[in-house]
């Protein structure tokens, strides 16, 4: 009894949208690379289309993105590639240049340095770094979930973080 009332409380800040996707990802039999990317991709826009007011629909959503990893053995000269250019979180811009390195945008402000560090691709896990004084301990990396010529997502198994590239996000200036 106790276990129906959680899934169906859990399953109220589930938004429709989530539900339908949902089911149509699953009754796929063996779905492929091709088909867990459309999926995530199909999860990131209907997130997208929320507003913090709907942060229990929102989390929900990134519940169901952390669920579905990118698969270990992937091409990861293909990943760093990929990677290189601009890029846009919800909050700020950054910038990942091919040599490993990356930076908040924009590079200077009023004289100082954004904040910057290092980055790198193994297989399916992204490491970065900010080289900041004190130095931080050595990232264990984080999951990538996918990494398209528009969108990258990757988790820390417990939220995803969500960029895309150029300046799109449709609630910023």
């Amino acid at each position: 009894m106790f276990a129906a009332a959680c899934a169906s409380a859990a399953s109220a800040d589930e938004p429709k949208q989530l539900v339908e996707l949902r089911s149509r990802f699953e009754a796929i039999a063996h779905p492929t690379e091709a088909d867990r990317v459309r999926y995530i991709m199909s999860l990131v826009r209907l997130r997208e289309s929320f507003t913090r007011a709907d942060y229990k629909k929102m989390e929900a959503i990134d519940t169901e993105v952390v669920k579905h990893p990118m698969p270990s053995e992937v091409d990861s000269a293909d990943l760093r590639k990929r990677i290189v250019g601009q890029w846009t979180s919800p909050r700020h811009s950054y910038l990942y240049r091919a040599n490993g390195t990356w930076t908040m945008l924009p590079e200077f402000e009023d004289g100082m340095q954004a904040t910057h560090g290092v980055w790198h691709i193994e297989r399916n896990t992204f490491f970065q770094n900010a080289l900041v004084k004190p130095p931080e301990p050595p990232d264990r990396g984080e999951t990538m979930i996918i990494l398209t010529d528009t969108d990258f997502v990757w988790s820390t198994h417990i939220a995803p973080y969500y960029m895309r590239r150029g300046d799109v996000y449709p609630w910023r200036d």
